[in-house]
């Protein structure tokens, strides 16, 4: 939330995916195996970094990706992290009404230095403090950056959303985008993901309760006089945030867009240590460090067969940054501003990070098969399609070889065209594999497709390395007419 201003009025402080049911898993081959170490930076663990902040080393925490809010032309990259870039917008009252930055040559030169990043659109357009942009403007702006993105770089992969919290205001703010995107551009809002913070923080007019309207606010274009009304004592329970995570996730399948990764790209505690609650209890290091602890132990473990993403074995989360490394204005930080040394929650977190095993685990979806033509008895040619992913916890790539065999390799199969080279990192990173197989005659046809890890790479689990399909090639077709429902926004 940076250079934040969410009004806490307090006495005398203010805060200014594909679901494979048919798939079926064999054990792999062998392959040699050595260790990973012990200190690589984890990609599901990320911090927020101030845009004055430069960031030349983060030693000891473990965190494997940071954002800073902005973008920076050729960012530095410590230990291997990642780096996710922010465009971010601001309203203007001349067409076609918004502004962002960086843009023109400076953004170019920003694509070009980080090809296949993850791009945030925005930072809490849903707050009048931050971007503040109406759903009707924000749906315009995500399809120019959208397009630009990835006509520049279409390996680029373009995130949405970024709201302070999952709740229900919100997600009705986040509805009326995806309305207007619809209206506008006769197409549903395309994304490689979405973005969310984890706030706990009132939503109240200052029109409405001029007395006790500290927190997130009332989103722009959002007309309603409250949404959810929280204490201090709320602002770290564990329930909470643990709601709104899943209730986003609901949103998410709901809406189409199930099988996308889920990044909670900023969370954390923003009550001062000085601060108490009112109970009486202040926030604490062991307080905040308990919140943290209990995040993490969810977000590592928390799947759902429906509701997941099924790139990372159904897990809610992929990728989470806690706020932040060295903002002394608010409570949650991890380092010295001046020394960078860490602070009581810092040494936390890197103690959290460092017993955590580091770990690769690739793994096959199942094969798809398109021709170009129906088959009427004679041979077609097929391409088979599968994606690859990687649910391990590791920033660093790992490379694997992808090869289709008809029939099981383990028993005579037939390798169908050349085994394919992958490099991927984890957290549900995907690669997506094709091959062409010529001459089809109808018939079943089992399909195998086996991963195996390079030399010295561990795979932590070689079950799920090999996965077959069954491809039709059939004689007898059935044409059925297409049925829509019209969907009001």
């Amino acid at each position: 939330m940076n250079r934040k201003t969410i009004p806490l009025l307090l006495a005398a402080f203010l805060l200014p995916g594909l679901v494979v049911a048919a798939a079926l898993t064999r054990p792999a081959q062998a392959v040699p195996q050595t260790a990973v170490s012990d200190d690589a930076p984890l990609c599901r663990f990320g911090v927020n970094v101030l845009e004055t902040q430069t960031i030349a080393s983060l030693p000891g925490l473990g965190a494997g990706w940071y954002m800073n809010f902005t973008t920076l032309p050729n960012p530095p990259r410590p230990e291997g992290m990642e780096y996710m870039p922010v465009i971010r917008l601001r309203p203007s009252a001349t067409p076609p009404g918004y502004t962002y930055q960086p843009n023109g040559s400076a953004l170019q030169q920003a694509i070009s230095n980080s090809p296949g990043a993850k791009w945030l659109i925005s930072n809490e357009p849903d707050s009048t403090q931050q971007d503040d942009l109406t759903p009707p403007v924000y749906a315009r702006a995500y399809h120019e950056l959208y397009g630009l993105l990835k006509t520049a770089d279409p390996a680029a992969q373009v995130i949405a959303g970024s709201i302070i919290q999952a709740t229900p205001m919100r997600l009705f703010y986040l509805d009326q985008i995806l309305g207007s995107y619809y209206n506008q551009f006769g197409a549903p809002l395309p994304t490689d993901g979405w973005s969310i913070h984890n706030y706990i923080l009132n939503e109240v007019s200052c029109d409405y309760n001029p007395a006790n309207c500290w927190g997130a606010g009332i989103p722009p274009g959002v007309d309603w006089l409250y949404g959810e009304v929280w204490g201090l004592r709320d602002t770290d329970r564990l329930d909470i945030f643990t709601q709104r995570i899943t209730r986003f996730r609901q949103w998410m399948a709901d809406r189409g867009y199930r099988g996308a990764p889920l990044y909670l790209t900023e969370y954390g505690v923003l009550m001062p240590p000085d601060f108490a609650d009112e109970d009486g209890v202040f926030f604490t290091a062991a307080r905040v460090n308990a919140f943290m602890n209990g995040t993490y132990d969810y977000m590592l473990n928390a799947t759902h067969p429906t509701l997941g993403n099924p790139l990372d074995e159904n897990r809610l989360v992929q990728q989470w940054a806690w706020y932040s490394t060295t903002d002394d204005r608010y409570n949650g930080v991890l380092l010295d501003p001046i020394t960078y040394a860490p602070t009581e929650i810092g040494a936390n977190f890197a103690a959290y990070t460092a017993v955590l095993n580091r770990e690769i685990d690739f793994y096959p979806t199942a094969v798809k098969a398109t021709t170009s033509a129906l088959s009427l008895g004679q041979p077609v040619t097929l391409t088979l399609h599968t994606q690859v992913a990687n649910s391990g916890n590791l920033s660093q790539a790992a490379a694997a070889t992808v090869q289709f065999y008809h029939g099981n390799p383990a028993g005579g199969g037939v390798p169908l065209g050349p085994a394919q080279n992958m490099v991927l990192s984890g957290c549900g990173q995907a690669q997506t594999f094709s091959v062409v197989w010529p001459d089809v005659a109808p018939g079943v046809y089992d399909i195998y497709v086996q991963v195996t890890p390079g030399a010295g790479v561990v795979d932590v689990d070689t079950s799920n390395n090999l996965v077959v399909s069954s491809v039709v090639v059939g004689v007898n077709h059935l044409f059925l007419p297409i049925i829509s429902r019209a969907i009001n926004w």
